[in-house]
């Protein structure tokens, strides 16, 4: 159940994505229509939404709603967790994927390792995209 309701989630992140694409074109419709007063020079719906980079982004997004769904279904209680922790994969994901680097880089230089030696400083992004620059 899980993961329908992480896929879900996933899906009205999709789908709020796909609204914007179209309302977009709509104002530029709008707006070519109050310059222009010629519909042959309207915008192409084409122009805003190719379907099969849509579509496989939208099947991307879906399953890493799904995945996040399954993978922190232990931690999370009800539909509603769960279509967010959905909705909110990519995003979550990526800051699970970052505090884990960082650990990594905390934990070698504490663990009584030397630190490698570079050329240069070396730089760090944190989450947010925030970087580190040690010297």
């Amino acid at each position: 159940m899980s993961i329908t309701y992480g896929a879900m989630g996933g899906l009205v992140v999709e789908i709020v994505v796909f609204y914007g694409r179209i309302a977009a074109w709509q104002t530029a419709r709008h707006r070519a229509l109050e310059k222009n007063k010629q519909r042959a020079q309207l915008p192409r719906l084409d122009k805003y939404i190719d379907p099969p980079s849509d579509v496989l982004a939208a099947l991307t997004r879906l399953s890493l709603g799904a995945g996040a769904g399954w993978i922190f279904s232990p931690q999370l209680t009800g539909a509603l967790a769960t279509v967010a922790v959905g909705a909110s994969a990519p995003a979550l994901l990526r800051q699970l994927g970052s505090a884990r680097t960082l650990q990594a880089v905390i934990g070698s230089t504490h663990s009584g390792h030397e630190p490698v030696e570079t050329d240069g400083p070396s730089v760090g992004v944190l989450p947010g995209g925030a970087e580190v620059i040690e010297s």
